[in-house]
């Protein structure tokens, strides 16, 4: 939509409006009602594709922690666990924690506007705060060797 009226303004500078007929302007405003209609009618399809993949993100977290709160339970029962099972429940006391931050943030007065800001900063210094299971994979590392050196 900003590219749409700055391309407006661009075309208003460069050519007279008062100077075109009434259908050129009509032409011109139906133009940008179009483009306007078609950006419109794309959000609803992310908006849902987002909310879809949150809820799913939002599923394996809750299924994340209910295993780390068994390992927990089995832990208070005496049972030893083991070190991937260690690093598992502090790993989910992690996310537990950030999430909670997450959304003492958002329960804010304009928290939730001011979150995407939030994570955008403190990504760009290296932290990243949102649970596992809403980050994205790391890219798989390619171990072929792909010189063509003879």
């Amino acid at each position: 939509m900003q590219l749409i009226m700055e391309n407006w303004r661009g075309f208003v500078k460069e050519v007279k409006f008062d100077s075109l007929t009434e259908e050129e302007r009509k032409l011109i405003e139906e133009g940008m009602i179009k483009d306007a209609w078609n950006w419109i009618k794309a959000k609803p399809a992310k908006i849902w594709q987002d909310t879809k993949d949150f809820l799913k993100n939002l599923h394996q977290e809750w299924k994340e922690t209910k295993e780390g709160i068994m390992l927990i339970n089995t832990m208070m029962a005496g049972a030893d666990l083991s070190k991937e099972q260690q690093q598992f429940v502090i790993e989910q006391f992690k996310d537990v924690s950030v999430g909670s931050a997450l959304l003492g943030v958002v329960a804010l007065p304009g928290g939730g506007i001011a979150l995407k800001p939030l994570l955008w900063v403190f990504k760009k210094a290296g932290i990243d705060l949102r649970p596992s299971a809403f980050r994205e994979p790391d890219p798989p590392i390619s171990i072929i060797n792909v010189s063509n050196k003879i």
